[in-house]
This record gives structure tokens, sequence and C-alpha cells, in this order.
């Protein structure tokens, strides 16, 4: 697909990395030449200096045979109007960044009356994975699929976990709930996993379950951590409040402690039970006097990932149970398992992501009905949900009479409002919902699961 990603900043840089991998042919659009110049020489990607909301600008990016433009920049009105202008010249879907929460409110009049196909917001993203997170402490990283019906949960296992050393086969054998372990990273490489692999203290699993079976199989081995009531966040900005507002309603006590007064003032206009400390997060009598010691989850959130990265390790050294480092850039990402960092959330890849899985959808839409993609297992495997309806490839079959490709796994089958974690003599109805794992090659629709 031909896509135009007008912004060529964090969100744009990372984006663009993103689907070059997958193929996609790329025209960035940015007003700082140093900038454009370094992507273009970086991706090997076609460059236009100047403001995407100029439509000579668009025209000469080839906007009439765009197939998506994405507009990025660090000003919502300018996204909003990037947008608008496209979808005049022929656009076919446009896709802008908002971060203001009165324009993300408007999105249903956007969508209908501007034509705007999707709304991003970076820092509501990850304000929404740290919440999921926080409901499951254990887990590095939760992807829910169909409204929550079924999770793929990422956990680390640790040294005295009662899985280590038992082969998969051994933990089925043990489990009183339908769980499948669908991936494992190990010493930098991903596993497919079988029944005869035996789990290792250290090695990363990627579990999918139905959420309250999950709970179960984690308290089965030893995995479930007490869950977080109190949650200390460090550093305010609107992905604080959001993350905030998202705790009080879900019935966490939040304590906000920034350094900015007025940023304070702002942030505890919009909330009702969050108490906000105006002080010094980075000081070590300002965390204790605020009593970090006794708090179930710290999330370091600050505009400057040093500071995330050190108070994290201050929040370990108090034996807080759960500690959520945001990752700005991708500098430290290379030595953060050495410190052993608890769980890292990167406000501009799960942006990334989102608008990648966006895109692929529209790309398939056509062949068959991709709901989701999540990258997950260190972002080295897929998980999408297909729906298969009426494909006689699949309705009737059971899962044993699929040939499946080397490296697909079929993970779960969602049925209306039920969802199951099938066996081989699962058979295949009209509509069904399948989530598909895949360590291989790219997969673009049905026909790619199977053999050819």
């Amino acid at each position: 697909m031909k896509v135009i990603i007008v912004g060529m900043g964090r969100v744009g840089t990372t984006l663009t990395e993103e689907l070059c991998k997958e193929g996609h042919a790329i025209v960035a659009i940015e007003e700082n030449s140093e900038t454009l110049q370094e992507c273009v020489n970086k991706f090997d990607i076609q460059g236009i200096c100047g403001n995407g909301c100029i439509a000579d600008n668009l025209k000469e990016a080839g906007i009439e045979r765009c197939d998506m433009l994405i507009a990025v920049t660090p000003q919502d009105a300018n996204n909003i109007l990037c947008c608008m202008v496209a979808r005049v010249l022929g656009a076919k879907h446009v896709v802008a960044r908002v971060r203001d929460p009165e324009y993300f409110s408007q999105f249903e009049f956007m969508r209908g009356k501007l034509g705007i196909s999707l709304l991003v917001n970076p820092e509501e993203s990850a304000a929404h994975e740290i919440l999921r997170i926080l409901r499951f402490p254990a887990a590095l990283k939760v992807n829910s699929f169909s409204g929550g019906k079924v999770d793929i949960v990422e956990f680390k296992l640790p040294p005295d976990c009662k899985l280590a050393g038992l082969s998969l086969a051994e933990v089925r054998k043990k489990l009183t709930v339908p769980v499948l372990i669908v991936a494992i990273e190990r010493d930098g490489g991903i596993i497919v996993p079988d029944g005869n692999v035996v789990l290792r203290a250290g090695d990363v699993l990627s579990a999918c379950a139905k959420h309250s079976e999950m709970r179960t199989f984690f308290r089965t081995f030893g995995l479930l951590k007490h869950k977080a009531q109190s949650v200390m966040i460090l550093g305010g900005g609107r992905m604080a409040f959001y993350l905030a507002r998202e705790l009080e309603e879900s019935g966490f006590s939040v304590k906000i402690i920034s350094n900015s007064y007025d940023k304070c003032v702002e942030i505890k206009s919009g909330l009702e039970k969050t108490q906000v400390i105006c002080g010094d997060y980075t000081n070590r009598d300002v965390l204790e006097n605020e009593g970090i010691e006794g708090t179930d989850a710290v999330v370091c959130m600050s505009a400057y990932d040093e500071n995330n990265i050190v108070t994290s390790l201050f929040a370990r050294e108090k034996k807080v149970e759960k500690t959520i480092t945001v990752l700005h850039g991708d500098s430290y990402r290379g030595i953060l398992e050495s410190i052993q960092i608890d769980t890292v959330v990167s406000p501009y890849r799960l942006t990334a992501a989102e608008l990648a899985r966006y895109l692929r959808a529209v790309d398939v839409q056509e062949n068959c009905a991709v709901k989701a993609l999540y990258k997950i297992a260190g972002e080295k495997v897929e998980a999408l949900l297909f729906n298969i309806n009426s494909d006689e490839r699949f309705v009737g079959k059971k899962l044993m009479e699929l040939q499946l490709r080397k490296g697909v796994l079929l993970a779960a089958v969602i049925r209306g409002k039920t969802a199951s974690i099938p066996s081989g003599s699962f058979e295949l109805e009209h509509n069904d919902d399948l989530i598909v794992i895949s360590s291989g090659k790219q997969i673009l629709g049905l026909e790619d699961i199977l053999q050819s």
C-alpha cells in the first residue's frame, strides 16, 4: 500500500520503521529538512520538505493515489486540517494523531462530517496499556481480544516458579482450566512450543486464555501477585491525567507527584479522588515521605527517560511489588534487561503498533475479516483475530483436519459471547472468530495460515 506520513517525530519515525518492514511504500512530509533527510537516508523512503496541510505538497506526494494518509505532527489542529485536505484531494483513508481530550471526544463528528477514519492518542494508549498491566501485576504485557473475552499475557518465570523444570505436556496435566502457551522467549530467540519443551526460569512466556481462567492458572503455579490497590504516578502531564482518571474509575487509590505546579493544578482540576503532590519525584526524601515503601505499584512517566529508569530502580530497591517505566525513546532499550527493569511501556511504539494494525486490517479487509493484530513475544510473533465467515476451508472442519502452515498455531475460538481454548476435535462453525499465532512469514489472509 502507498502511505503518506506527515510529521517525522517519534511516532512518525517509529511508524515508518514498522511499515517499511511490512513492505509498504512510504512518502514522508516533514518541515524540518534535517529530520527529513535523516529519515530518508535511514529508511530509504521518498521525502518532501514542507507543510502537510498545503495541497501542493500533498499533490507532490501523490495524494490522489494514496491508500492512507497518517498525520502525526505535534499539533492536533494541523493533523485534523491535513486529513481534511487529504480527503478532498482523494485519499482513501486518513488518520490523525490527536492528544487534546476535547478534540478526541468529537471523533464521531469528525468521522461522519470530516471523513477522518481514525484518531490516535499516544498518551491515552499508554494509559490503557498500563491499566491492563496493573490489573494483572505479574504480567509484562497484556493483549485483550474481543472486548476482553480472551487475553494473551506475557510474563517471566521467576527462579522459584513451580513451572520451571516442567515440560509443557506435564504442565497440561496439572491444569484445571484450558490455557495455551503460544510462544516462549529464551536467550534472545523464540521457541514455538510443543509438549516436549521444558520450561526454564527466566523464560518469557506468552499464554492465551480467558481472563478468569488465566487468573486460575497463575494462582495454580504461584504466579498470582497481590493485586495493586494503591498506585503512585511519578511525573505529570496528559498521560498521568488519563491514567489517574482510569485508575479512579477502577477503584484504585492514586497519588501523583509532579515538579510542575501548573501541571499539578491542571491535573487536579479534572480528577475527583486522586491526591496530587507538587514535589521533586527524583528526590529520595520526597518519595519516602510520600510513602513509596507502602505503595503497591509505581508508574514512572516523566518526560525524561533517564529519570524514569532511575526512579524505577529506586522503587524496586524499596521493594515496591510492581514498577512500570515509560520510555519515550529507544536509546536505553538494549540495556534494560541487564539492570532488571520490571515492565516498560512506550507510548510511541504503542501508537505505531495501533496504526500498523489498522493499516493491515484496511489492506486485507476485502479478502478476509481481520479484526485485530498484536505483536507479542518481543514483537517477534504476531497474534491475529480472524473471522472465518462462511469459508468452506474452515466451516464444519475439526481443528485436527486443518493443514496449518509451519509456525502457525490456532490459540482460541470465539463464538458469540463465549471463548474456547480448543482441542483438536473442536469443530468450527460459520462466523467463528479465530485467534491465530504466527512466528513465520507475515499473514495477510486466512489462506496464509494453511499449507499451500
